[in-house]
């Protein structure tokens, strides 16, 4: 037997012998590697579970979730059952507090269809840690219906300007309202200079002095007070200054200090009444009034006619008046009371009763009350219903018949009215129909208080207007705050608006402010 040499025995080793010992030393590692991925794929499952475990308990949709999971270790494609249940806990986590039940409700609904969806790595899938705000999946999202939504909080509203008064303007607002209109412009006056002539002027104290003495002149009707102060304002303030507006103009009256300047005799109110009078002419003759000075002077001598479409506003239009304190010229009204005549035959009920209301309503506005009762007594006759109650009207009206009006008349009688307040005296208002207070209100206020009363309703807020209100002494202002309080004490809700700044103040001064809202305008 002969023995091979070393060199032989290496030379006889087979090749392919030598591959397949490469070949299973590299099974081996890629075995112990995929090993290593498996337990470390194992780990992440078990840190997963125990994140997601509540009370030492996993739920069954937790398990699920699990399951899933280790499903997608070994899979491409996850199945359509798992997708549904993920996409369910997507929706319930973006079901956040600012994103309404009905958002959420839809967006659930619609992952509820099932899907195809192409695979998702591992980390892309959510993790439920102990840091989120998604609960446990066992309890299934409240469904909401499509209409429901989460109430929120609503926002407040808008609070009302409430005045507050400014404590220099006291002294002022108590001599105002005792009538001394003079001291009360003096003492303005003097601590406005005192705050201009300082090194640092305190322009907000400036600015309330300021507009406080503009509004003292615009509620006793002093324009040429009025226009050299709105002058420096401007010039001290680089702004626009306030517009003038006289309180006693508004209302009929004379100026109850200083002098109006007369350009209001340059733009005097002249009407003529067309020959056929319409709606339209009634709308036309209503603004035009509105905006023109008194007194207002009307021709009816083109009347020939009236449309019974214009009998109702026209008769509305004349009550107004009537109610109202207004200086009135009618020239040629002769020519209105046959016209109206002629068209209220009596026992004829086939007539439009509007012709008779209109009738009344002229004679009420020209002051001619036998003449209105027998009108009205002629209407009851001829349609067997009450007619109107006659009503002392509150303008004056000068008529004449046959030609012009002399409207001298009235020129006197304001003369005499400004010769009275010369003396002191100031014209005594009396409560209208309308909502508010209005002019000089001295001693008991009950008429007064008596109108506001009867509009006053449970549960609603009672706005008293008083943008006319030029003043009120102690007296007044006593009986008015001894019916606000009583009116709180009932339920009531009070509001004193457009009060010029001096009365608002002396409402604080009254403590009228603490049983009711007191609001004021700037000058």
């Amino acid at each position: 037997m002969v023995r091979g040499t070393p060199a032989a025995s290496a030379s006889s080793i087979d090749p392919d012998s030598l591959s397949a010992r490469e070949v299973l030393q590299e099974s081996m590692v890629r075995k112990r590697r995929n090993e290593a991925i498996r337990l470390h794929e194992f780990a992440q499952l078990r840190l997963l579970r125990q994140r997601n475990e509540v009370g030492g308990q996993v739920s069954a949709s937790q398990a699920a979730k699990d399951d899933a999971l280790s499903s997608l270790l070994g899979q491409e494609t996850r199945s359509t059952e798992t997708l549904q249940k993920i996409d369910a806990i997507e929706a319930q986590m973006s079901g956040q507090w600012w994103r309404s039940s009905a958002q959420t409700a839809a967006k659930v609904e619609k992952t509820a269809t099932p899907r195809p969806s192409p695979a998702r790595p591992l980390g892309d899938i959510p993790v439920l840690g102990e840091d989120s705000v998604v609960q446990p999946a066992a309890s299934a999202p409240l469904a909401l219906p499509s209409h429901a939504s989460v109430p929120m909080p609503a926002a407040p509203a808008a609070a009302l300007p409430v005045f507050q008064p400014h404590p220099d303007l006291e002294e002022a607002a108590i001599l105002f309202a005792h009538g001394d209109m003079d001291g009360a412009r003096t003492r303005l006056l003097e601590q406005l200079v005192q705050v201009l002539s300082t090194e640092a002027v305190d322009e907000d104290k400036a600015a309330v002095l300021w507009h406080a003495v503009l509004d003292l002149c615009r509620a006793t009707g002093d324009e040429e007070a009025f226009e050299p102060l709105a002058i420096d304002y401007a010039e001290h303030f680089g702004r626009s200054a306030p517009l003038w507006s006289s309180i006693p103009e508004r209302m009929g009256l004379p100026a109850l200090h200083g002098a109006a300047r007369p350009h209001a005799l340059k733009r005097q109110f002249q009407w003529s009444c067309p020959s056929m009078l319409t709606v339209g002419s009634v709308t036309a003759l209503r603004a035009a009034q509105a905006e023109a000075p008194q007194p207002w002077s009307m021709s009816w001598l083109r009347l020939q006619s009236v449309d019974e479409a214009a009998l109702t506003p026209l008769t509305q239009l004349l009550n107004a008046w009537s109610d109202g304190e207004g200086q009135f010229v009618l020239s040629d009204a002769g020519k209105l009371l046959q016209l109206l005549e002629r068209h209220t035959p009596v026992g004829n009920a086939a007539i439009c009763a509007a012709w008779w209301t209109l009738r009344m309503a002229v004679l009420r506005m020209m002051d001619r009350m036998d003449d209105y009762e027998q009108v009205a007594l002629d209407y009851c006759v001829t349609y067997e219903v009450s007619p109107p109650s006659w009503a002392k009207p509150q303008c004056h009206c000068v008529v004449q018949e046959e030609g012009e009006a002399d409207v001298s008349i009235l020129q006197e009688a304001s003369l005499h009215s400004a010769h009275g307040q010369a003396k002191g005296l100031v014209p005594v208002p009396v409560a209208s129909a309308m909502q508010g207070l209005a002019g000089v209100i001295e001693g008991d206020p009950q008429v007064w208080l008596d109108a506001l009363t009867a509009q006053a309703k449970p549960g609603q807020v009672l706005e008293v207007a008083c943008d006319n209100l030029i003043r009120l002494d102690f007296v007044a202002a006593g009986g008015l705050l001894n019916w606000a309080a009583e009116m709180q004490n009932q339920g009531y809700i009070l509001r004193f608006t457009q009060l010029h700044q001096l009365v608002a103040v002396f409402f604080h001064v009254i403590g009228i402010h603490e049983h009711a809202t007191v609001q004021a305008t700037l000058a």
